[in-house]
């Protein structure tokens, strides 16, 4: 883009200007929130998975102290109060006489302080009558499997498949043909601020004001609107600071509903927030998917075709956002990875189950389809006797090879994936890895090498014909009489750093310092429409919009200034907040001038041009931009213990134009934090009859800054056809750190043969797999 082809601050490590607020304590959450004569709310919620609810009675809970209401099922089906599922499907946000999982929200009671509100739950008096649980998706697929929700006609929520007419071909035709089930496990994201929501009704007005924890300020906006019968127009959504989504504070939830309808009934301000053992029985959980795959190969390594037979629980309900049908079908769009192959088949099943409902969850499909293309390549190198890096780039999409039409009808932009894994493998030291591995088992260690090659789809715009998400983001940026720049956005932050990098665009286009842009997101009475914050697409399409808004105000800027300078627009230049006739810096006008001009004094504006400087976009970005890179890492095994510990790890990552290297970074290394997460620590498991294992933080274990390497990023750019060349980059990390791991264990415990079928690997599913396997060969 023209207007950055000099910058000043795109590209710089400048420091994020939200930080001093958050590091000294003086960001503003949800629990920071608290009206005058607030009320309080505290869920009932169901112990058994699957039950039918034979007898509720509130009673003995209102007649406590403190209560001010108890809301019950019934109550909200009589007035119609359901939320929008998967394609508009009704989801009723209190259980009326059947629950569903385990922490199914049955009853809400209002009362004048949390600890009231909690002891009032524990008087609902609920008989329930036990139901068949079905917990495993393989097992819910089953014939004569128990029904996960009595009014479903099948536990198959989601169905796809796609086989091309020449795949059977080309496995017919192949010398060796990989086959490998890989599961991964159940997470959950754990963002350090719990969801909350605070809703205060204004009945003269009729007007509902909500401040919530949330990724979609519009979203929840027109989720709560439509629940409650009310006008968008009525309702006011406020995203203050977010303390972490990662996916999980997208959308709506049955508390977010309950807590409104409560706040219109009672008139009053009503607020929840979560404790952190709702939140891990609550929030969304992801992952959990089964991949039957098997690829295709020629004896000199070339890949010919990949399928995949894909099953994923959606849980309870069929959500927007399931991860049953994002996880799979985006997983299904780019299974290939950066590998050119001539045919993609798969087959996909959401099914239901009683488990907490599946959404997203950071990299969503990546790290399942990461794992799954890398792991039938090693296993194909080391079948054929070929080196795995030297057959990784046989098979990858080339520079000239750009735009790729891949077979599943994906187009790739231009991206550097022989490159990144080129310059990952020379960082890690591959080439005189053996010779290390070798003098290590010399000493009695088990060392190992894991190499992921990644792209992530980025920007998802109009990729369908009627896209499930909002295709564009919007921004409004004004110069005020000052000279000073604000800028609202579609996009909200929770933690990216959108006040930092969306200002260091719009200073370059102005030409402005980078202190005097404001960038402000999250309230819907005053930020344009737009999706919010998922798909690692702020950067791209909310930035992409900043740019175009920004790039429309320097074009009134510029004619302004040629009016008062009476100089063609073509002879100034604009910079260091003022308009200069170039090569006649004397003769220059300042932006608080033409701010003053613009604001206060019509005649000294060129004839027929409209007072004010302000401008606006919605920016539909291309289909899909692709960022790429390779991770590469070094573990050791501790073969008595089953203990991993990383002792290198090299990241190359190419996003496009970086805006700031130190926020892309950061990105990295939280990626690779939880990846490390995902693959040795964490699992949200259940007993076969649908009881949580982890419900607090000593069962579900989250790594430590001790657990966490130190990382080597490396940075490569090639821009892409968005506004400023940017490519979105929040979720990479994640979708290869954990095929990058776990392909350096099996390295390490190659010589026992093992490979690793199913997450977590914890020391002790490691030790059991080495003592499982035969003598080292």
């Amino acid at each position: 883009m023209s207007v950055l082809s000099a910058p000043r601050f795109v590209g710089q490590r400048i420091r994020r200007v939200e930080d001093p607020r958050f590091l000294t304590g003086r960001g503003r959450y949800v629990a920071d929130h608290e009206p005058v004569g607030t009320l309080h709310v505290a869920f009932l919620r169901s112990p058994h998975a699957h039950a039918r609810i034979t007898r509720l009675d509130p009673g003995p809970a209102e007649r406590a102290a403190g209560v001010v209401a108890v809301l019950t099922g019934q109550e909200l089906e009589a007035a119609q109060i359901r939320y929008a599922g998967f394609a508009g499907q009704p989801i009723a946000p209190l259980a009326v006489d059947e629950v569903l999982y385990v922490g199914h929200p049955i009853a809400a009671v209002v009362a004048h302080s949390r600890r009231q509100a909690e002891d009032a739950v524990e008087l609902i008096a609920v008989d329930y009558e036990p139901l068949p649980a079905v917990v495993d998706p393989l097992a819910a697929l089953a014939e004569g499997a128990p029904l996960a929700n009595s009014r479903a006609a099948s536990n198959v929520c989601f169905h796809l498949e796609h086989q091309p007419a020449e795949i059977d071909q080309l496995f017919q035709e192949a010398d060796l043909i990989v086959r490998e089930t890989f599961r991964t496990h159940r997470q959950t994201a754990v963002p350090m601020e719990p969801r909350g929501i605070l809703a205060t009704w204004e009945p003269v007005a009729g007007m509902l004001t909500v401040i919530g924890s949330s990724q979609w300020a519009h979203g929840l906006r027109d989720g709560l609107a439509a629940a409650l019968h009310l006008s968008q127009s009525k309702v006011r959504v406020v995203v203050p600071d977010v303390g972490g989504g990662f996916g999980v504070k997208y959308g709506i939830y049955p508390e977010d509903v309950a807590v409104a309808y409560l706040a219109t009934r009672l008139g009053r301000a009503v607020k929840w927030v979560s404790d952190r053992i709702e939140a891990m029985i609550s929030d969304f959980h992801a992952r959990d998917g089964i991949h039957m795959a098997e690829a295709a190969f020629r004896k000199d390594g070339t890949y010919l075709a990949i399928r995949d037979r894909m099953v994923s629980p959606a849980g309870a309900f069929m959500l927007d956002g399931s991860a049953a049908v994002l996880e799979t079908v985006i997983g299904s769009l780019v299974l290939p990875g950066p590998y050119k192959v001539q045919a993609v088949g798969f087959t996909i099943d959401g099914v239901l189950t009683n488990t907490t409902p599946l959404g997203t969850y950071r990299g969503v499909w990546g790290p399942a389809a990461t794992w799954v293309q890398e792991g039938l390549l090693e296993r194909a190198a080391e079948k054929l006797g070929l080196d795995r890096v030297q057959m990784r780039l046989q098979n990858m999409v080339r520079k000239e090879d750009f735009p790729y039409h891949s077979p599943t009808g994906v187009v790739y932009d231009p991206g550097s994936y022989q490159e990144s894994l080129k310059l990952a493998a020379e960082r890690i030291g591959y080439a005189d890895f053996a010779r290390e591995k070798a003098e290590a088992a010399r000493q009695g260690r088990l060392i190992g090498l894991g190499i992921a090659a990644f792209i992530e789809p980025t920007s998802l715009g109009a990729w369908q014909p009627e896209p499930p998400t909002v295709p564009y983001e919007s921004a409004v940026v004004r110069m005020e009489p000052s000279g000073e720049v604000l800028v609202q956005v579609s996009v909200n932050s929770h933690g990216q750093g959108h006040e930092t990098t969306i200002a260091q665009l719009v200073a370059d286009v102005l030409g402005v310092d980078f202190s005097a842009v404001a960038v402000r997101f999250g309230d819907t009475a005053a930020a344009p429409f737009g999706g919010g914050t998922f798909g690692s697409r702020s950067i791209t399409v909310g930035g992409g919009a900043a740019l175009e808004a920004a790039t429309k105000l320097r074009e009134k800027v510029l004619a302004i200034a040629s009016h008062l300078l009476e100089a063609a627009v073509e002879d100034l230049e604009i910079g260091d907040g003022a308009v200069a006739v170039k090569g006649v810096p004397a003769r220059r006008v300042t932006l608080g001038e033409i701010g003053r001009v613009a604001y206060w004094i019509p005649g000294k504006m060129p004839p027929g041009m409209e007072m004010g400087l302000e401008a606006s976009s919605r920016y539909v970005p291309p289909p899909m931009t692709f960022s790429n890179g390779c991770h590469a890492v070094v573990v050791e095994v501790d073969p008595d213990t089953g203990r991993v510990k990383v002792l290198r790890y090299v990241v190359v990552e190419d996003c496009g134009t970086m805006v700031n290297p130190n926020i892309v970074e950061g990105q990295i290394v939280g990626g690779v934090a939880q990846g490390v997460g995902a693959v040795f620590l964490e699992e949200m498991g259940y007993s076969d009859d649908g009881q949580p294992w982890a419900t607090t933080l000593m069962d579900y274990h989250l790594p430590l800054a001790s657990d966490v390497p130190t990382v080597e990023c490396l940075h490569l750019e090639t821009p892409s056809s968005t506004p400023g060349g940017m490519k979105g980059m929040g979720e990479s990390a994640m979708v290869a750190a954990p095929a990058a791991l776990i392909g350096a264990v099996e390295d390490a415990l190659s010589p026992y043969g093992v490979r690793f079928q199913r997450l977590p690997l914890t020391p002790e599913r490691v030790w059991q797999a080495i003592q499982a396997a035969s003598q080292p060969k």
